[in-house]
C-alpha cells in the first residue's frame, strides 16, 4: 500500500470533518447568541465560537486517529516486517502530534463545560403554605434536602470511570489482549516461555492505540447498556427519582443557563401540602397510586414535569430586579453588626422572589403569561427553540414559552447530560498517555486522577454556586 496516498486520504478526511465541525460550531454559537439576548457579534461571541469549534475539532481528530489505528491493526499487522517501523516513522510522528493537539483541545473543552455548568442561575420555588398564616413557620428543611440531592447528582454519570478503567485493565493485562499489539504478524495472547526467550516482546504504538480503543469502546458500551436496560429499570433512575423527590417535597426548580433560556422542573405536590407527618405522607402516596388525587404535571391531567424555558425581556428584567435585591444580601458573606435586621431583609427578598415565581407559574400575572407546547422536529435536531409568539387577548404577544422536555435536555447542566464529551476526554487521555509511555497501567492511573480532579472542581464550584444562588448553607450540601 502506498503510505503517502494513505496519509493524504487521512488529511482529506480530517479537513472535511473539520469543515463540517465549523458549521456545527456556527449553529451552536448562533443558538447561544440568541439565548443570550445579544444583538451584535462581539468578542465574547467570537470566543464562544472558538471554544465550540475547538471542542468539535478535538473530537474529530480523536475519531479519525482512532479509526486509522484500528485500520492499521486490521490491515497492517499481518504485513509487519523488520522495515515496517522505518517505513511508517513519519506517520507515527504525525500520530503523536495529533494526539497531543486532541488531548489539549479536549481538556480546554472540559474546562469550558465545567465553567458553563457552574455559573447557572438556579432557584428553588417553595409551594408550601403556612398552616398558621405566618410565612416564618414554613420549614426550610425540604428545600435543604432537595438542594442536597441536586448537589449529589451534579457529577453523576452512567459510565462509572473507576470500574470502566479496571475493566479495561482486566481485558488488556489479565486476558492479555495487549499482546494483539505486538510487533509481529501473529496474535498470541499467552506466549510460551520458548517464544518469549527467542523473541523480544516489543509493541507498536499505533497497534496499541487500536487495541486499547476497541477495548475502551466495548467496555463502555456494555456498561452503558447495562445501566439503561437493567439498572435504570430495575434499581432506579437517579434523575427520575430526583424529580419524584421534588414532587414529594413540594419544591419546583427554575434554572437559567442563559439570559433568555433555561429549564423548569415542576415539583408542586398534587396534595397542596407536604410538610406533614409520616402517616400523611404514606396516605398521600397511596392516594396517588390509586389515582385518587390530582396529577403531578404542570397542566391539568398531565404528567409532564420537565420543561425548557424561553423567556422574554420583561420577565428577565423583573427576575433580575428581584434577584438583585435578594443577591445583594447573600453575595459578600462578611460579618455584620445588625445581623438580625439584615437577615429579615434577606428573608423578605427571598419571599418576594419566591412569590413572583409562584404567581408566574400559576398564570396569576397578566403581564407575564406563557404558553406550553411540544418542540418541533427541527428544534429537536438543532437543539434550539425557534422564536415564536402567540397573540393573547390579555397581554398582546405572548413570547414566554415552555417546551415539554421529554428528552431530558435539562441534564445538560449536569455531567449526566454531557456523558459523550466526558467519555471522549477520558478515552483521549488514556490513549495519549499510553502512546507516549507504552504503559496501560500508567495510562489508567493518570486518566483516573485527571477525572478525579475534574469531578472535584465540578463539585466544588457547583456547590458554591448552588449555595450562593439558593441561600442553602454550603455545610448542608454534602
Amino acid at each position: 500500500m502506498d503510505l503517502e496516498n494513505h496519509t493524504r486520504n487521512v488529511w482529506i478526511v480530517l479537513g472535511t470533518l473539520s469543515g463540517l465541525g465549523m458549521i456545527v460550531a456556527t449553529i451552536q454559537t448562533w443558538a447561544w447568541f440568541s439565548k443570550s439576548g445579544k444583538e451584535i457579534i462581539d468578542l465574547p461571541t467570537l470566543g464562544k465560537f472558538l471554544l465550540h469549534f475547538l471542542g468539535i475539532l478535538s473530537t474529530v481528530i480523536f475519531l479519525v486517529m482512532a479509526g486509522v489505528s484500528v485500520w492499521w491493526l486490521i490491515f497492517f499487522k499481518k504485513q509487519y516486517d523488520s522495515t515496517f517501523e522505518s517505513k511508517t516513522s513519519s506517520q507515527q510522528n504525525i500520530f503523536k502530534i495529533l494526539f497531543i493537539v486532541s488531548f489539549i483541545l479536549k481538556t480546554v473543552d472540559i474546562i469550558h463545560l465545567i465553567l458553563r455548568q457552574t455559573t447557572i442561575d438556579i432557584f428553588f420555588i417553595d409551594w408550601e403554605r403556612s398552616k398558621t398564616g405566618d410565612s416564618n413557620t414554613v420549614s426550610a428543611w425540604r428545600t435543604c434536602f432537595v438542594a442536597n440531592e441536586f448537589n449529589e447528582i451534579q457529577t453523576f454519570r452512567r459510565i462509572h470511570v473507576p470500574f470502566h478503567l479496571l475493566s479495561v485493565l482486566f481485558f488488556l493485562k489479565v486476558i492479555n489482549l495487549e499482546n494483539i499489539a505486538l510487533a509481529d504478524t501473529d496474535i498470541i495472547l499467552f506466549p510460551s516461555s520458548s517464544f518469549t526467550a527467542n523473541c523480544t516482546m516489543e509493541y507498536n504504538s499505533v497497534f496499541r492505540i487500536g487495541t486499547a480503543f476497541l477495548v475502551l469502546l466495548g467496555t463502555a458500551i456494555i456498561q452503558y447498556l447495562f445501566y439503561i436496560i437493567f439498572y435504570q429499570r430495575l434499581i432506579g433512575d437517579k434523575i427520575i427519582n430526583f424529580i419524584d423527590l421534588c414532587s414529594v417535597s413540594n419544591i419546583s426548580i427554575i434554572i437559567l443557563d442563559q439570559i433568555y433560556h433555561g429549564y423548569y422542573i415542576h415539583g408542586r405536590s398534587p396534595h397542596g401540602i407536604s410538610d406533614v407527618n409520616i402517616k400523611d405522607i404514606i396516605m398521600n402516596l397511596e392516594r396517588e397510586s390509586r389515582s385518587m388525587s390530582g396529577t403531578r404535571g404542570l397542566q391539568a391531567n398531565s404528567i409532564e414535569q420537565i420543561f425548557i424555558m424561553k423567556i422574554n425581556k420583561t420577565f428577565r428584567a423583573q427576575y433580575d430586579l428581584l434577584f438583585r435585591q435578594y443577591y445583594d444580601f447573600i453575595g459578600p458573606r462578611r460579618k455584620r453588626k445588625d445581623i438580625e435586621r439584615r437577615t429579615d431583609i434577606l428573608f423578605q427578598s427571598y419571599q418576594n422572589l419566591n412569590r413572583f415565581l409562584c404567581a408566574y407559574i400559576d398564570r396569576s400575572l397578566p403581564t407575564y403569561q406563557y404558553f406550553i407546547r411540544n418542540r418541533y422536529l427541527l428544534e429537536k435536531i438543532f437543539n434550539y427553540e425557534f422564536q415564536t409568539s402567540l397573540n393573547s387577548g390579555l397581554s398582546g404577544n405572548m413570547d414566554n414559552l415552555l417546551f415539554i422536555d421529554n428528552e431530558k435536555i435539562f441534564t445538560k447542566i449536569l455531567f449526566y447530560g454531557e456523558e459523550n464529551s466526558l467519555f471522549i476526554w477520558n478515552t483521549i487521555t488514556f490513549l495519549f498517555i499510553d502512546f507516549i509511555s507504552s504503559n496501560y497501567v500508567l495510562a489508567a492511573i493518570i486518566t483516573f486522577l485527571l477525572n478525579l480532579i475534574a469531578v472535584g472542581l465540578r463539585n466544588s464550584f457547583g456547590r458554591r454556586n448552588l449555595s450562593k444562588k439558593t441561600l442553602v448553607p454550603r455545610e448542608l450540601l454534602i
